[in-house]
């Protein structure tokens, strides 16, 4: 009898220390890395996580984090690649209309917010092309929002932006609560640019939202031009900012071949001008998602 409570009392002992092991590993953060981001300004940093899990093509979950109002958000860093192969029609998925996918259903922006662009940049993009650009296609997105493109109807979604703001760099470990937009490097190859968006992605599709995005275009591994049209060895600044604000929309990649013609198409190029409009599945998608 002496001998069972004993053996039970090991086996317990183990069975709590093996609880205790596992809570710690689930809790512990990830091992970070710190990257350069250069040349836009002098000493901004990202702190990128370095074991980053890819939960899918092209979108990196970067964990959790405390927002300023003390709630969870999830993360995600969206990386646009240079073209790879896509899934054939075949794979699965719609064309047309039905193009179209959401970071998370009903993850959306509920609160407007300013944004700040650091247009200094080392591919004699003119700043003011920079900015005026980036207001332009935040623009073509919210007069789309309603179904309907130069319809006299727009929504402000994303706002105006911040002309005094500091651009601090991207951030993959918390949200600062500040929307950022610039040039630098991006370590991940091939990978032409990236956005990242904080907000709430789980729970019922009614309460989730978004709370940040920031953006990076690499100028280290690419070089960029105003009109491709003109320089078609370049990459469109214009053709890759109109999708990259899809993500600060909430809205998501597309990889099947059908919907190349698609402004969320996953994959651009050099001379690529396609993505500098909208079409139908962009259209029904930003629609549906701001309904």
């Amino acid at each position: 009898m002496k001998k069972a409570v004993i053996l039970f009392s090991i086996g317990l002992v183990l069975l709590v220390g093996l609880a205790v092991l596992a809570s710690s590993v689930l809790a512990a953060k990830p091992s970070l890395v710190q990257a350069s981001v250069v040349p836009s300004k002098n000493n901004i940093y990202v702190v990128i996580p370095e074991n980053v899990v890819e939960v899918a093509p092209g979108v990196f979950s970067l964990g959790t984090a405390i927002d300023s109002d003390g709630s969870v958000v999830e993360g995600y860093a969206i990386v646009h690649y240079k073209n790879r192969n896509a899934k054939p029609p075949w794979a699965g998925g719609g064309g047309g209309s039905t193009c179209y996918g959401f970071l998370a259903s009903g993850a959306k922006w509920k609160n407007v917010e300013p944004y700040i662009v650091d247009a200094a940049n080392t591919e004699g993009l003119n700043e003011s092309f920079v900015k005026s650009n980036i207001a332009s296609d935040i623009n073509t997105w919210e007069d789309a929002a309603d179904g309907v493109v130069d319809s006299a109807v727009t929504k402000n979604i994303l706002g105006d932006e911040n002309l005094s703001g500091l651009v601090d760099g991207a951030d993959t470990s918390s949200p600062d609560g500040k929307n950022e937009v610039y040039f630098g490097s991006i370590s991940e190859s091939g990978a032409i640019a990236v956005t990242i968006v904080w907000g709430y992605f789980s729970g019922p599709p009614s309460t989730r939202r978004l709370v940040e995005w920031d953006q990076v275009y690499d100028q280290v591994d690419f070089e960029w031009t105003e009109n491709a049209l003109l320089e078609p060895s370049k990459m469109d600044f214009w053709n890759i900012a109109i999708h990259e604000l899809g993500h600060s929309f909430g809205m998501n990649d597309l990889y099947n071949s059908e919907c190349s013609e698609e402004t969320m198409y996953g994959y651009g190029t050099e001379g690529e001008t396609k993505k500098r409009d909208l079409n139908s599945g962009d259209i029904v998608g930003i629609k549906k998602l701001y309904a």
